[in-house]
């Protein structure tokens, strides 16, 4: 038997919260669950300033994973720089021209640390307007995803030991103890394929240092990118999603000249994020309505994570008819609920399938919550996107692609140190959440004969092979 629970959905968890006398909605909420997404319905542009200043997120990063936090007031890039210059002889007559030289090489132009080794990355400090939660999040997931043991490959990456010029020992020693920091988790996993590939990735990458440096904040803005999408767009597919195998989105490629309203990418693209971002906020509401059932044990945690329609459908399915007829009752007595306290009319049909019950209770939701936090809220998956994943094309709009520093990334990652098939690349990608129909494949393959990395087998017309790129 299986319950729908009133008294968690608007007591204990707090979904839906009532004025105090308990006629009127007075607030929407998921906060008493882990998160499913790293956003809020708030005013702030948090997330749009995160994403300009990315190395920030990066170091975030970097220390959740390592369990270290940076005190505001320990570090100061000034005394770093003049710890650099008191180890340093020269003439007085060059003192300039080093300060300069060392200024340059060291601080960003706001002042901030210049990363020259991984360990390095700790030391960025985050903008407390943005509350780092990006890369909290990914860190989150990779706590969630990965075993102890590949959590401490990429934990190695960011020690200091590795790969360190004397320069970077010097400055190393000069920057302050971090100290240990137990994190809580305030994300829940939905799907480990994304973050499997990411710790593959991040570890292949980092066997080649100066280019892990140069594109690391790509890669990781790229596994935010394709996290969230998959999880808009399964979530936006009800019970019928398969979170085990990625959501096909198409891109192009940013030096294509013609794309057009034909292309996979319009539909498959942009434009199906765009509809499944719209009702994200609403979806997170009503699942975690569902959430709160009688099979679910972990509603007596401080925490639980939000259970997803496929979920809550796959124990529907195993009960009895009598028992599945009562659960569907439950669910449209709750749209009955949420009605009444919207002060709207009682519309609501007796449900005979799961799908149309789980679908009256979202259209409830979707009626009596605020367009403007909808909106809000779906707007953070359209911005990830946009920071560096799509290109306006005319009267098309935005559309999902691609420009050469990132498709030669993407390809790079894939590839590792394997010679394959231009086709088992092209399935390297798909696993990555990056698809190509036709004509961006052939712009791909363009591309990559371009820099060389194209082994014909044959001039018969035979295989291609593609060859790795570090």
């Amino acid at each position: 038997m299986m319950r729908l629970l009133p008294e968690k959905i608007f007591d204990e968890k707090q979904v839906i919260v009532l004025d105090k006398d308990r006629k009127k909605i007075a607030k929407r909420q998921t906060s008493n669950f882990y998160q499913v997404l790293p956003f809020t319905t708030g005013k702030s542009d948090s997330i749009k300033n995160a994403l300009s200043d990315w190395e920030k997120e990066v170091g975030a990063f970097s220390r959740r994973l390592l369990n270290r936090d940076l005190s505001a007031k320990s570090f100061n890039t000034d005394h770093l720089l003049e710890g650099v210059l008191d180890r340093v002889e020269s003439l007085p007559e060059h003192e300039d021209e080093i300060h300069t030289f060392f200024s340059d090489l060291l601080l960003q132009r706001d002042g901030g640390l210049n990363v020259t080794h991984p360990s390095m990355f700790m030391y960025i400090q985050g903008n407390p307007a943005t509350k780092k939660k990006l890369g909290t999040f990914l860190a989150d997931l990779t706590h969630h995803a990965l075993e102890e043991v590949q959590i401490e490959e990429i934990r190695r990456i960011f020690m200091s030991e590795q790969n360190e010029t004397l320069l970077d020992k010097m400055i190393v020693n000069l920057l302050p103890n971090l100290t240990e920091k137990k994190y809580s988790v305030e994300h829940a996993l939905y799907s480990s394929l994304p973050i499997k590939l990411l710790g593959e990735d991040l570890i292949y990458l980092a066997q080649h240092p100066q280019y892990f440096l140069k594109e690391i904040n790509h890669l990781l803005k790229y596994y935010l990118h394709y996290v969230v999408s998959q999880t808009t767009i399964k979530i936006n597919n009800f019970e019928s999603s398969n979170w085990h195998q990625p959501s096909k989105l198409f891109y192009t490629i940013h030096h294509e000249t013609t794309v057009t309203s034909r292309r996979k990418t319009i539909n498959s693209g942009m434009g199906l994020l765009n509809s499944a971002s719209e009702n994200i906020f609403v979806h997170e509401l009503t699942m975690a309505q569902l959430s709160c059932n009688s099979h679910n044990q972990s509603l007596e945690q401080d925490k639980s994570k939000i259970m997803t329609y496929d979920e809550v459908y796959k124990y529907f399915e195993s009960l009895e008819e009598a028992d599945q007829i009562q659960f569907l009752n439950d669910i449209d007595l709750q749209s009955e609920r949420i009605l009444t306290y919207a002060g709207l009319e009682n519309q609501v049909k007796r449900s005979v399938t799961f799908n149309e019950a789980v679908k009256q209770l979202f259209n409830t939701m979707k009626i009596t919550t605020p367009k403007e936090a909808q909106s809000r809220y779906g707007d953070h998956v359209k911005n990830i996107a946009k920071s560096h994943f799509t290109k306006r094309r005319g009267r098309l709009g935005y559309v999902l692609s691609l420009n050469q520093e990132m498709l030669i990334l993407m390809c790079a990652v894939s590839c590792k140190d394997d010679r394959i098939t231009f086709v088992e690349l092209l399935e390297r990608l798909s696993q990555r959440g990056i698809n190509f129909d036709n004509e961006s494949s052939t712009a791909l393959l363009q591309l990559l004969e371009k820099i060389n990395v194209i082994d014909k087998k044959s001039d018969s017309g035979e295989a291609q092979y593609v060859k790795p790129i570090l």
